[in-house]
């Protein structure tokens, strides 16, 4: 089998159906990749769409979004894994794209380009220049992949031991930035994805902030926040801050 594409999961039922489907209009044999949703034992319907659309549904009590990945990873068939935020929906050439970039046997990871899919003029920007930075760090040999629609080779991420399960948040660049050094990792901006830009509804400056904090702080010293919190959690631009201090003390 050439892909398994995973999604992590957790109250997700809004989004996920239509995340599926774009999963599964690919243009590519069917034969040829799964699809594995990974959910924390979701209460809101998450689990009955899952079983409705993929070709399996994992339920662990354990919450995290790199645990859930992590679970998923380890019970997929595919020579390439593929991970997609749940809020998320590929273009339908996403899957050919990821053929022509690991036909080269150097390569070990690929992320794809993530555009907002709602939104205004200011949440987009974010996108935009999010995926301009990962760019210019990937021009400079610095992989630094957020986890929307990105790609490994199975091999190469059981060796390093996949995402880290006590980062709440940025284990998806520490991920990239370590499966790196076995491997080339690479840009394709011909792999699209579109991406809700929900957690940017309220609070957009501070939850921008925070991202940028939790950046820097894991690029100067290697630590990250162990918790992040569901948009929906978040009550005050408070929230977030207060639990980066806590959970990193």
């Amino acid at each position: 089998m050439d892909f398994s594409i995973i999604v992590p999961t957790y109250q997700e039922r809004q989004f996920l159906a239509d995340c599926l489907q774009s999963l599964l209009h690919q243009e590519y044999r069917r034969e040829d990749f799964e699809v594995i949703v990974s959910d924390a034992r979701s209460t809101d319907g998450t689990i009955d769409i899952a079983h409705q659309f993929a070709d399996r549904t994992l339920v662990d009590d354990r919450k995290g979004i790199a645990y859930g990945r992590n679970v998923g990873a380890r019970a997929a068939k595919g020579d390439v894994l593929i991970f997609v935020d749940a809020d998320a929906q590929l273009a339908p050439d996403f899957l050919a794209q990821c053929r022509n970039v690991f036909s080269d046997s150097a390569i070990a990871g690929m992320t794809g380009i993530a555009c907002a899919s709602d939104g205004g003029i200011l949440q987009r920007f974010v996108y935009h220049m999010t995926y301009l930075l990962v760019r210019i760090f990937s021009w400079f040999g610095v992989s630094l992949f957020p986890g929307i629609c990105v790609a490994y080779r199975r091999k190469r991420f059981l060796e390093i031991g996949g995402f880290r399960e006590d980062f709440g948040i940025v284990e998806d660049l520490d991920l990239s930035n370590r499966i790196a050094r076995q491997g080339k990792c690479v840009v394709n901006k011909e792999a699209r994805a579109f991406v809700s830009t929900r957690r940017l509804a309220q609070h957009l400056f501070s939850t921008v902030m925070f991202h940028i904090y939790c950046d820097v702080r894991y690029l100067v010293t290697g630590k990250a926040p162990r918790w992040y919190p569901k948009s929906d959690e978040i009550r005050s631009w408070h929230d977030l801050w207060h639990q980066a201090y806590q959970k990193t003390k």
